[in-house]
């Protein structure tokens, strides 16, 4: 079948501008979601959209000017169930340019997802559950706030926009607060992770000071079958710092104290001997 949208663009500049039209694969770059061009690729990709999406006419734009664009995607028959997707970008160059010059253009671009129904391979693996205090996990912390990673695997052949939701709960099971991830649904492309991370601090706690283990829940749901990956870790949020300073200033103070008994004790032994001469 044959999928339509439409895309809108206005000159933001004080010029007319030639609009063209270039469509590309892309790849995760990283962990963080940005996308990278394939601008090089001498053949698409498996998941690539470039064979499918019609050819764009080119146009002038005129400043302020918004025009809207019919974008047609024809779906072969033979296309495998699953994800497919890349970016159609537009350039804009002034229609001429008097005498000589160069002209240095930008490009702006919207990323496209085409999901073919079928039995796609919908597959999600936790690749990291962790927390940390400034970059570096464990499992004992002095104080609030804390940094929670969810790193995730697509194993699939389909994108996936899973939002991950950790509960965190006490030693003696009460709720403390949910951590909920990628609410504005960012993709995790097939053979990529993506990292996810959401602060335990006051917004989620409410004004709460934590003292004593924790356990947090992570729950994972995604596809279109409703499954859910789930993992558990356990914390702990002892001041330790504070409570040796508190021990050793006890400590000291005993000594202390102690010694000023023994010293008194001492010296009225001593005025007691001197009253009997």
């Amino acid at each position: 079948e044959s999928v339509r949208a439409t895309i809108s663009l206005r000159d933001v500049s004080s010029t007319d501008l030639i609009v063209s039209n270039q469509i590309n694969d892309f790849t995760a770059d990283g962990e963080d979601g940005i996308p990278r061009l394939m601008l090089n690729q001498e053949e698409p990709g498996p998941n690539s959209i470039v064979p499918w999406i019609k050819p764009l006419r080119q146009f002038t734009l005129k400043p302020k000017e918004i025009v809207e664009l019919e974008v047609v995607a024809n779906i072969p028959k033979n296309a495998a169930p699953g994800g497919y997707y890349g970016v159609i970008r537009f350039t804009g160059t002034p229609p001429n340019l008097d005498g000589t010059g160069v002209s240095l253009s930008a490009s702006i671009g919207t990323l496209v997802f085409i999901r073919v129904n079928g039995d796609a391979k919908e597959s999600i693996a936790v690749e990291e559950f962790s927390v940390n205090d400034g970059g570096s996990a464990g499992w004992l912390f002095e104080y609030t706030p804390l940094n929670f990673v969810v790193r995730l695997k697509n194993t699939g052949n389909t994108f996936e926009a899973p939002q991950p939701v950790v509960k965190i709960t006490d030693m003696t099971g009460k709720p403390i607060g949910n951590l909920e991830f990628n609410q504005t649904g960012r993709n995790v492309l097939p053979n990529s992770v993506r990292k996810f991370e959401q602060p335990l601090n006051d917004a989620t706690l409410g004004g709460q000071w934590l003292f004593g283990q924790y356990k947090a829940a992570l729950e994972v749901p995604y596809g279109t079958g409703n499954q859910t990956l789930k993992s558990e870790l356990t914390f702990w949020i002892i001041p330790y710092r504070l409570i040796a300073a508190v021990v050793l200033g006890l400590i000291a103070l005993f000594l202390i104290i102690r010694y000023a008994l023994k010293s008194y004790a001492a010296r009225i032994r001593k005025q007691s001997r001197g009253g009997r001469r």
